[in-house]
């Protein structure tokens, strides 16, 4: 074992930090504008930058990583699947589980490798924002599911019209000698 317990080493990781960027898909505005194939153009929100169903707020939110050394005491140790993973001390019943390759006997080589650990995390972050993970539906699918129900709720319209017109037809008109009686 490169590491015995109560020897101190340093500990390559990160601080986990949180950042806003302007949302990629609607450029901060939280609007989408989409154009159907008659050329009919529709403003819907972005669901890119919303959080559940809170509205869009132009902005996506991203975890930035802060490379960190820091010094340690081996408290134990455990070996899974022939590897060896060192423990770290909280307190007297929680500890942190680190691997090999994050512990180092320099202060100069852990910051090293801390800094690749924080770029590389950073790296497949802004990946993230840059897709849609949230929607099941398309951008298309939402145009197009609403654009449909507008049509149908313009059919009813007309419909419930049309009847209200033919009621009032059928209406039976009072005369004089009904209101006396």
């Amino acid at each position: 074992m490169k590491y015995e317990v109560g020897q101190h080493a340093w500990w390559a990781t990160c601080q986990t930090q949180e950042h806003f960027e302007t949302c990629p898909d609607c450029g901060g505005t939280g609007r989408l504008r989409v154009t159907f194939h008659d050329e009919t153009q529709v403003s819907i929100e972005c669901r890119n930058c919303s959080a559940g169903y809170d509205p869009p707020t132009g902005r996506v939110k991203w975890y930035g990583r802060i490379p960190e050394a820091k010094m340690i005491t081996i408290s134990g140790f455990e070996f899974t699947d022939g590897k060896a993973s060192y423990h770290a001390s909280l307190g007297p019943s929680s500890y942190y589980r680190i691997e090999e390759a994050e512990l180092f006997l320099t202060e100069d080589a852990a910051k090293a490798r801390a800094d690749e650990l924080a770029a590389q995390h950073d790296a497949a972050e802004r990946a993230r924002i840059m897709t849609r993970e949230k929607d099941t539906k398309s951008w298309a699918w939402n145009a197009s599911y609403h654009r449909r129900c507008i049509k149908d709720a313009e059919k009813t319209i007309a419909y419930h019209t049309a009847k209200l017109a033919v009621a009032a037809l059928k209406a039976k008109d009072p005369s004089p000698e009904s209101e006396a009686a």
